[in-house]
């Protein structure tokens, strides 16, 4: 999935949509002692009334709402064994898709997994909806009719339930200021815990091999659900991603290198990716060499090592997660008394010295006076300090 399509989908949850029609939704509540059902409610969508709609659109919504390999993350199902086939997730949710029963009977299989293997720190709801979206590159549609693909998902979310504060309201109906009651749990549905759709696709080309996986906790996934529940295999982060490539550069330069080579890298990765039709480009063994050959780098003999021992062999990177954005000040240069941000492109211009006092110092080659808050700096020599 691309973020064409997961935008795409997003904006069509909204009441009257007509590339996106909701059949029914299945909400259960799980207490967290134990993992008992408490109760289940199964409704038609369109018989709901209009401000609970739009709180489950909402809801949904959310669960679709996030940076690729951050909050939203395509997941791979596991190999699993014949014998176990038929109860697995992957299963249980494909026969959901297929079949015209309504949803609650596979949605409680789920609602099963999710008790007998995690324990949340709260009372949970888990709701699920069965959507048909229909998919179509023009986008200007007025009917069902004129779209020409439908695509059948099923999006799950896990909604915490919170205890209401002790207040006083006003109840308009018998006219008295009464106190709230602590029975009235509160289901906040502007805020997943965590949630999916299956399957997933691409440019209209549906993968039911995959899942679409949503964390409230940027640059971290629930590793137990992923494994327990979805039964995929979890991938890294778009963070681990990055201090991976980074310890690998780092071991095949000898652990420390200059802000220049370091900008002549990101930019020969930048201008060999930047043309890309390939929605998400990756860096390989190969291209790590290839690309430190280019930057001046003689030894590449290490870094098959480098792989090795940060990867455990040959990885594909994702290109976006690893190059910093050109168009931003994407770069930080910190320790603990400094915090500075800078485009790549800068990156020349800095270099780390030592003064003739033994004193480490930062140096940045500027084009303008600094201003610091709100004052202009007075020009000093260098020839004091270095």
């Amino acid at each position: 999935m691309n973020k064409k399509d997961l935008s795409d989908i997003r904006k069509e949850f909204k009441l009257g949509s007509y590339m996106l029609k909701i059949k029914e939704i299945y909400s259960v509540y799980l207490k967290k002692d134990n993992g008992e059902v408490i109760t289940g409610e199964l409704e038609y969508f369109e018989m709901m009334e209009v401000e609970k709609r739009e709180l489950y659109l909402n809801n949904f919504k959310k669960v679709l709402t996030g940076t690729f390999d951050s909050k939203i993350f395509e997941l791979d199902f596991k190999n699993i064994n014949e014998k176990e086939s038929e109860e697995n997730t992957q299963n249980i949710l494909y026969a959901a898709l297929s079949s015209k029963e309504r949803i609650n009977e596979y949605a409680d299989k789920i609602v099963n997994r999710i008790s007998q293997n995690y324990n949340y720190d709260t009372d949970i709801v888990i709701t699920f909806t069965k959507a048909e979206y229909y998919s179509d590159d023009k986008k200007k549609k007025e009917s069902l009719e004129e779209c020409v693909q439908a695509i059948e998902v099923i999006l799950c979310s896990i909604n915490k339930v919170e205890i209401p504060k002790k207040m006083m309201k006003f109840d308009y109906t018998e006219m008295k200021f009464k106190p709230n009651s602590a029975l009235d749990m509160i289901i906040n549905l502007n805020s997943p815990m965590e949630g999916f759709m299956f399957p997933s696709f691409t440019s209209g080309y549906v993968d039911v091999n995959k899942i679409i996986y949503y964390s409230s906790k940027s640059k971290k996934m629930n590793s137990v659900f992923v494994e327990k529940i979805l039964e995929c295999n979890v991938k890294p982060t778009a963070l681990e991603e990055k201090e991976n490539f980074n310890a690998i550069l780092g071991t095949s330069l000898g652990g420390k290198i200059k802000p220049d080579v370091v900008q002549d890298i990101y930019e020969r990765i930048n201008e060999k990716f930047q043309d890309e039709e390939e929605e998400d480009p990756i860096l390989d063994i190969n291209e790590v060499t290839k690309v430190l050959r280019e930057s001046g780098i003689e030894n590449t003999e290490v870094v098959k090592s480098a792989f090795q021992e940060v990867c455990g062999g040959d990885y594909e990177f994702k290109v976006r997660n690893v190059v910093p954005d050109f168009k931003s000040k994407s770069i930080k240069i910190e320790n603990e008394n400094t915090n500075i941000t800078i485009s790549p492109r800068d990156l020349n211009a800095v270099k780390q010295v030592v003064n003739k006092l033994g004193k480490k110092c930062l140096l940045i080659e500027l084009k303008e006076d600094m201003v610091i808050d709100g004052f202009n700096l007075e020009t000093e020599k260098i020839e004091e300090y270095i």
